[in-house]
């Protein structure tokens, strides 16, 4: 920290300057020694008295701040350096599921030692039943906060770096046949989520671009579907305010154009002619904000992301269908594709990968599939019986 004196209107006032979270911070304080006058040795004076006491201000105020408040005040640091589907999920993992149990303890900043963070992560794990995967998400939000604290000297090093963290368990994605797809879509037919699942299975959308089609991405002249955006959901429980359209997507490589089928281009045409219809029939009740987005209700308002992944799954278990998340209509998709001869360098294109090793994790391939590459190597390596 450093104190300058300086001379405004009648007094001598002094600009206290030091580094905050990097961050650079000024506060003005009056000494309340006239201009006027051979006060050169009282103002010194006074200015080393203000210093001291500042610093004494600030050292306490990082002593003392407690560990769960340092996390609030890290989150808010980030806020505008990332998306706001990023922040919303740090903020809930923070608030609701991390700074509790550290705030029940009123455990400081600089008293937070790897044990205290190692004690959380196994209390989770025995009292909620939480899985090691999730640990490592709370771990990937403390490690960055207190990071930051190491590099802005806030503390002498980072706890988080010496904890020991459960074993990453392996997602292991399911997929429907196309019987079984097949089946879902007519069962699917008339209902709320029936869009969205109709186009997600057809062309392996993430919930977000399937959400975010608009009727100008439909191109009947060129039959053409393109991806330009996502619907993302910036706070919680998918109230209709937090929904915002963003003209990009998670990667470039997301923002694709698709071939549209003749059988999706005619099932469109009859959606959007009974969309018109809803708008003349309600007039001022029909909800003219989302009007050009594709997955919209009978009212017009957009089907919420949340309510479309809870709905699926409660439309499933009352069918009787086999239980598949939302997000496994992509690998239905893409499963579907590779067993039809699509190379993998196609799929990566249609699938909007940035990297092709994502891309294998959805190489997925049915038994029978599998048990013809057998007979394959049967018929090579079998030695032929000669007959006489």
């Amino acid at each position: 920290m450093t104190a300058n004196a300086y001379e405004q209107g009648k007094y001598y006032h002094v600009m206290l300057s030091w580094y905050q979270d990097g961050i650079r911070k000024q506060k003005s304080i009056t000494t309340g020694v006239p201009i006027q006058g051979n006060n050169k040795r009282k103002v010194e004076a006074v200015r080393k008295e203000i210093l001291k006491e500042w610093e004494q201000k600030i050292t306490n105020n990082f002593l003392d701040i407690l560990f769960s408040e340092y996390l609030k005040e890290w989150l808010e640091s980030t806020k505008h350096s990332i998306e706001e589907t990023t922040y919303s999920s740090y903020k809930a993992t923070i608030e609701n599921q991390i700074c509790p149990y550290f705030e029940e303890r009123k455990i400081k900043l600089h008293e937070l030692k790897p044990h205290h963070i190692q004690s959380f992560y196994t209390w989770k794990m025995t009292s909620s039943t939480v899985t090691g995967n999730t640990i490592r998400r709370y771990h990937a939000n403390i490690h960055k906060a207190l990071r930051i604290a190491y590099e802005t000297e806030r503390i002498k090093d980072n706890p988080a770096s010496k904890v020991a963290l459960p074993k990453a368990e392996r997602y292991i994605a399911d997929f429907y046949t196309a019987d079984e797809l097949h089946t879902l879509l007519n069962a699917v037919s008339g209902s709320k989520i029936e869009v969205p699942v109709y186009l997600a299975s057809w062309f392996g959308l993430r919930r977000g671009e399937v959400l975010g089609l608009r009727w100008q991405d439909v191109a009947y002249d060129d039959m053409t579907l393109s991806v330009r955006g996502v619907v993302t959901d910036k706070g919680s429980g998918s109230r209709t305010e937090n929904l915002k359209y963003r003209n990009r997507a998670k990667t470039i490589t997301s923002l694709r154009t698709f071939p549209l089928p003749f059988e999706v281009s005619e099932y469109l045409k009859r959606l959007q002619a009974r969309q018109a219809e809803n708008r003349e029939l309600l007039g001022n009740s029909y909800i003219a904000e989302w009007s050009d987005f594709i997955c919209v209700d009978t009212m017009g308002e957009l089907i919420k992301p949340e309510y479309l992944s809870r709905a699926f799954r409660l439309f499933l278990k009352k069918h009787g269908l086999r239980h598949i998340r939302l997000h496994e209509l992509r690998h239905s998709n893409a499963s579907l594709l590779l067993d039809n001869g699509v190379d993998m360098k196609m799929l990566q294109d249609w699938l909007g990968h940035s990297h092709y090793s994502t891309t294998a994790g959805y190489a997925h391939h049915r038994t029978e599939k599998k048990r013809e590459l057998g007979d394959v190597l049967s018929k090579a390596l079998t030695p032929q019986r000669q007959t006489c």
